[in-house]
């Protein structure tokens, strides 16, 4: 029967937060053609009036652009911390302003997703100095990745899907998630200019003070929403209170997916079906059976927030078009 879209509110919604899953390491030119059907297929079934997107290599966001300028915005390519030693780069406002001339809206997604401290290239280090000046000088967006789940320096609480691929960071020197967080507020405070947009919340939900602290600390910064589920897991059990936190800051918080780390149309439909109903109702419910095995099955329920359509206006759509703009960066003829 499938997951039941009707009910949602008539919002104009754009997703920030979707992987290019097919185009990530295969040959582009053969899978082009299959990615842009998937996605328009995902835009249609589940009402999507613009997709963020990235990933890939030879620019595929910009050729996704080429055949539908009207849905999607294009991520561009920059090094996250452990991958430096790939992008040799001598001027990064030379490389910023070639990509905003090919059409590029943003940088991103990019970040400090946990690698060894051996291989691990600080946010706020001399190598990123430059890049974090030409992005903040030439108002070009970055979508950034700080981190990982809390749970996953622990092995006892990594859960099994995550240790498969790799996310568990109690075995070797990994930096800890508290000089994570040093490294971008350092980053922050010293580009009190730069758009951003901070992926799965920052991973702050089980901390609603904390997250509030942080926004208010920098005025600027944002917090996308894209799953896992353990953002919602977290906000439901302190669901009134959170409530208000997300109509206070109403003007800072982006709905996202993280699509492509789902990879069917049943996957992509639940992601987004999940955070309407969290976002538009009060219902409880569960991680429905369409999901991918990412989304944690938890006992407890999800609680929705209800948000009033004024907030609803400004996640959904309203606070990207702030940042990237109100329509996609044209491409050059």
């Amino acid at each position: 029967m499938g997951l039941d879209f009707s009910s949602f509110k008539d919002i104009p919604v754009i997703d920030c937060h979707i992987h290019l899953w097919m185009l990530r390491k295969t040959d582009v030119r053969r899978h082009h053609g299959p990615q842009l059907d998937s996605l328009v297929k995902v835009a249609e079934s589940c009402k999507l009036n613009g997709m963020y997107v990235f990933d890939g290599p030879d620019h595929p966001p910009l050729k996704l652009k080429a055949e539908r300028p009207d849905l999607f915005y294009a991520g561009a390519p920059a090094p996250w911390t452990g991958e430096t030693s790939a992008y040799n780069i001598d001027d990064w406002g030379e490389y910023i302003f070639g990509l905003k001339s090919m059409g590029y809206d943003g940088i991103g997604e990019m970040g400090s997703k946990t690698v060894l401290r051996i291989d691990h290239a600080p946010l706020d280090s001399e190598y990123y100095k430059r890049f974090w000046n030409a992005c903040e000088n030439q108002d070009f967006p970055v979508l950034c990745h700080i981190g990982d789940v809390e749970d996953f320096w622990y092995e006892d609480k990594t859960p099994e899907w995550a240790k498969v691929r790799g996310w568990g960071y109690y075995n070797g020197d990994y930096p800890m998630m508290d000089e994570l967080y040093s490294e971008i507020e350092n980053v922050l405070a010293g580009h009190p200019e730069l758009k951003i947009a901070l992926c799965h919340f920052l991973f702050m939900s089980p901390e609603l003070e904390k997250a509030a602290e942080f926004l208010d600390r920098y005025p600027t910064t944002n917090l996308d929403l894209s799953l896992g589920v353990e953002l919602m897991y977290n906000i439901s059990r302190r669901r009134d209170d959170y409530r208000e936190f997300f109509k206070r800051y109403d003007d800072r918080i982006l709905f996202g997916t993280d699509i492509g780390m789902s990879e069917t149309l049943p996957e992509h439909q639940a992601r987004i079906w999940m955070i309407r109903k969290f976002l538009e109702t009060s219902d409880e419910f569960y991680t429905p059976d369409e999901a991918d095995d990412l989304l944690t099955r938890y006992e407890l329920p999800y609680i929705g927030l209800d948000l009033p359509d004024s907030s609803l206006r400004k996640i959904y759509g309203g606070n990207f078009k702030r940042i990237w703009g109100e329509k996609p960066a044209g491409l050059p003829l």
